[in-house]
């Protein structure tokens, strides 16, 4: 028996590790990335790169119907067949995505002077076709996770940034495309990598030409409940950015975005974790799930709250090594930012708790409670004080929310204050045991080696 325990920790370690350790790798080929955009391109035209960039990922997010959640939900509870709920998905996203593109070019002269304030027409009309190509790489990703092959997952992610990474240098450094390149590698490298990932998911799930009304329906019923919980966690993450492009210019928007990725890069740990921790979640008994999320919550309170000190201290070198001494402004938000992620850490893993119990309700709650406090704190502190204002309704919204869904996960699980929160000398005693299976398997020709030869 405690063998089987230590081979499922170990699996759900392995998980977490490989996705994290993709991530770094892809956050390592972001940052290039990031770095050729905004020498290259430019503050204004960075501020209007990213925007353009940013609207079909937010278009989308009012979209997803809650259908990645409910794809994982319904293959690993309700043992729904596979194939059958892919091919739901993929005419859903073929069908919705089209009618939003529509949608959005009719609606595109009230877009271009409000939220897209400086954004030219073209770049809009360029990336609309990302659309359909984000909605359906979602509902792709919900069964990569659902069915435990997150070594596809993990390896699209690499592929993508490297893609990336080379066709940005490319088109910039190498043809001198300027913005038209961004826009065109920013779209042809994600539409490649969707249908790539579709080929492999088809391979292994094949589609149907039926599609299931019935499933869909009840698909519906549930991820409603996920959707409308994700438009407030998508837009309480991006309202800063459209609220700066809104008062202020492009240019102030690249110095916010950046700050605001570099921060970013902390949840990729909450995230690889919630990926790798969500099926099981749903998979176990309400007891074993509370006991695995506060373990979750207070190990990555530690490690993500260490990670942020030391970015406030060395960021704003780095931003001015790396982007360029015309970004320095960048680092002004950069502590409040960083702040407001280690909170929302904590937020992205107690939400996967709710959500895999069917009590998204709660979620919601807490969502738009902290989403309507940004908005007003946004809308006071931006024209006042410029990024730095925006910052710090991002610090205090993101607190707001974490808090309110910790008090709920609290009442429910009969749990302590300290469980979530203070890291125990248990949780050391299991990093130890993992390293140490690791280090049989792995190191020095471990046992796996072995067993593999």
């Amino acid at each position: 028996m405690s063998t089987d325990k230590r081979s499922s920790l170990r699996r759900l370690a392995e998980d977490i590790t490989g996705t994290l350790a993709t991530r770094v790798l892809t956050m390592g080929f972001g940052l290039m990335t990031g770095i050729i955009t905004a020498r290259v391109l430019g503050p204004e035209n960075r501020g209007i790169f990213g925007l353009a960039a940013l609207f079909p990922a937010s278009v989308v997010t009012l979209s997803k119907l809650g259908q990645s959640q409910a794809t994982i939900y319904f293959i690993r509870k309700e043992k729904a067949d596979v194939s059958q709920v892919v091919s739901n998905v993929v005419y859903i996203a073929l069908a919705v995505g089209t009618l939003l593109v529509g949608v959005a070019f009719l609606l595109r002269a009230t877009l271009l002077s409000t939220v897209l304030k400086g954004v030219p027409l073209w770049c809009l009309t360029v990336v609309l076709p990302l659309i359909p190509i984000l909605l359906m790489e979602s509902y792709l990703y919900g069964l990569l996770q659902a069915t435990d092959r997150f070594r596809v997952y993990n390896t699209r992610l690499f592929l993508e940034a490297v893609g990336t990474l080379s066709a940005m240098a490319t088109v910039l450094l190498w043809l001198d495309w300027g913005l038209a390149g961004a826009l065109g590698v920013a779209v042809g490298v994600r539409t490649t990598m969707t249908a790539w990932v579709l080929w492999t998911v088809n391979r292994g799930s094949p589609l149907r030409l039926r599609f299931d009304v019935g499933l869909f329906r009840r698909m519906i019923r549930y991820g409603f409940k996920s959707h409308v919980q994700i438009i407030a966690s998508h837009f309480h993450f991006k309202a800063g950015v459209y609220l700066v492009a809104y008062f202020l210019n492009p240019a102030q928007v690249a110095f916010f975005a950046i700050a605001e990725r570099l921060a970013e890069h902390i949840m990729y740990i909450p995230q690889s974790l919630g990926l790798a921790l969500f099926p099981r979640l749903t998979g176990s008994d309400e007891a074993r799930a509370h006991s695995m999320t506060a373990r979750a919550c207070r190990q990555t309170l530690v490690v993500t709250g260490a990670i942020a000190l030391v970015l406030v201290l060395v960021g704003p070198l780095l931003i001015t090594t790396w982007y360029g001494g015309d970004y320095a402004q960048a680092a002004t938000p950069l502590p409040y930012v960083s702040w407001g992620i280690v909170m929302m850490s904590m937020y992205v893993l107690l939400s996967r708790n709710f959500t895999s119990r069917n009590r998204q309700q709660v979620n919601i709650l807490a969502g738009y409670t902290a989403l309507t406090g940004n908005l007003v704190l946004n809308v006071l502190l931006i024209p006042r004080y410029g990024i730095v204002g925006a910052a710090v309704a991002t610090a205090v919204s993101y607190s707001v929310s974490a808090m309110l869904l910790l008090i709920f996960f609290l009442r429910e699980s009969g749990l302590s204050w300290h469980e979530p929160l203070i890291i125990k000398h248990s949780d050391l005693l299991m990093w130890r045991r993992l390293a140490g299976e690791f280090w049989g398997s792995y190191g020095k020709g471990g046992s796996l080696l072995r067993r593999k030869a």
